[in-house]
């Protein structure tokens, strides 16, 4: 638009040269004796007319302005990371099947128990033309370790999981579950700065078993009665680079009736590659 308008405007002023009979000065041009019709080239956006002692003028800078800002759209941020590093433990814990003895032999050490996921494919819909807006879909793996706060596991017997006590000085025994994890969130990116995320994971139990070390010894045998499907609700807030994220299912861990009651819950950082 910018080339046209200066393009047209040359070509007014090469006419105009033919009948002018001054030039004022470089921007200038005179079209007549008495100086009341003539045209003034302010800048390569705007040109005055002065025609019968009226002026006017034109001008493309408000057009251009205009443009630039329908155009003007920001990526949007990822909120799903390609794998993601925490902690996790069960919450809302409720041992009453269970002797206070058997429940102290039951209880995770929550430092010590640590959660990973990735995410293997990973999708980001834009419902804005902005970018400001959108959903994220994911799959991938997360694998989730709970580790005993002592020298303890569990083993299924009379139709539930019970404690045993392991023999010899057991670095760590814990519970490892492998669930395929599937996350949906709808995303708000701010500009290219941060972006705040929310929705949930389905997640589909693949694997269990326990492993203990000193001595190292894997159980993959052993029945482990928990739940084969989970639906939660997750929170993700960060910037380009990294991410916090909060998980949390309010299904039970294990099935009704056959472990303690509780709630898996998992934090951490999604990291961006």
């Amino acid at each position: 638009m910018k080339r046209l308008f200066t393009t047209l405007t040359l070509l007014v002023a090469a006419l105009s040269t033919l009948s002018a009979q001054e030039i004022a000065n470089e921007n200038t041009i005179i079209l007549d004796k008495t100086g009341e019709n003539r045209i003034t080239i302010i800048n390569e956006d705007t040109i005055k007319f002065k025609i019968g002692g009226k002026e006017f003028q034109m001008s493309t800078e408000p057009e251009k302005k205009t443009q630039q800002n329908e155009r003007k759209s920001y990526a949007t941020i990822p909120s799903l990371g390609t794998i993601e590093l925490g902690i996790n433990t069960m919450v809302n814990t409720d041992y009453s099947m269970y002797t206070t003895e058997e429940a102290e032999m039951m209880k995770f050490g929550n430092r010590k128990s640590t959660y990973v996921a990735l995410n293997i494919f990973t999708e980001n819909f834009r419902l804005n033309k902005r970018g400001s807006l959108s959903v994220d879909m994911g799959v991938g793996i997360a694998w989730e370790n709970y580790v005993f706060a002592g020298n303890y596991s569990m083993r299924y017997s009379d139709n539930m999981m019970r404690p045993i006590a392991l023999d010899g000085n057991v670095e760590k025994s814990k519970l490892m579950a492998r669930y395929l994890h599937m996350p949906a969130l709808l995303n708000y990116s701010y500009k290219n700065k941060f972006f705040i995320a929310a929705g949930v994971n389905l997640d589909v139990l693949i694997g269990s078993r326990f492993k203990q070390k000193n001595p190292k010894i894997v159980y993959k045998s052993e029945t482990i009665t928990l739940e084969p499907i989970q639906l939660g609700a997750t929170l993700h807030v960060g910037t380009n680079s990294f991410y916090g994220f909060v998980n949390w299912s309010p299904m039970e861990m294990f099935k009704a009736n056959t472990g303690p009651r509780g709630q898996r819950i998992s934090a951490g950082i999604g990291l961006n590659f």
